[in-house]
C-alpha cells in the first residue's frame, strides 16, 4: 500500500543518489519527479521495491512518456521502457 506524500520518508540508504544537495532537505511532496527521476536512473535492485510501494504505475510510466528520455540515461530509459511494457514484469507481489 502506497504511503500519503506526507508521511513519505526516503530511506538513508539512498543518500548516495542525491549527491549534489542536502538530502535532508528534500521535499518529497515538492520534489516528487526529481526524486522518480534520481531513483529510476541510480537506484539498484534494491531500491526497485521502494519505488515500487511509493510510485504508482501510472506515475511511472507518465515519468517515462513525457520526460524519461531526456532526463534519464540512455540505459536506464530502455530498462524502465521495457519493464512497464511487460504486464507480467511489472505486477506486484
Amino acid at each position: 500500500m502506497r504511503q500519503a506524500m506526507s508521511e513519505v520518508i526516503i530511506p538513508g540508504e539512498f543518500r548516495k543518489y542525491f549527491w549534489e544537495v542536502d538530502f535532508d532537505k528534500l521535499d518529497f511532496k515538492q520534489q516528487r519527479n526529481y526524486i522518480l527521476e534520481r531513483m529510476l536512473d541510480y537506484g539498484t535492485f534494491d531500491s526497485f521495491n521502494w519505488i515500487f510501494r511509493t510510485f504508482s504505475d501510472a506515475e511511472v510510466k507518465s515519468l517515462l512518456d513525457k520526460k524519461g528520455k531526456y532526463s534519464l540515461s540512455r540505459n536506464s530509459f530502455l530498462f524502465w521502457g521495457k519493464l512497464v511494457k511487460d504486464e507480467e514484469l511489472w505486477k506486484r507481489s
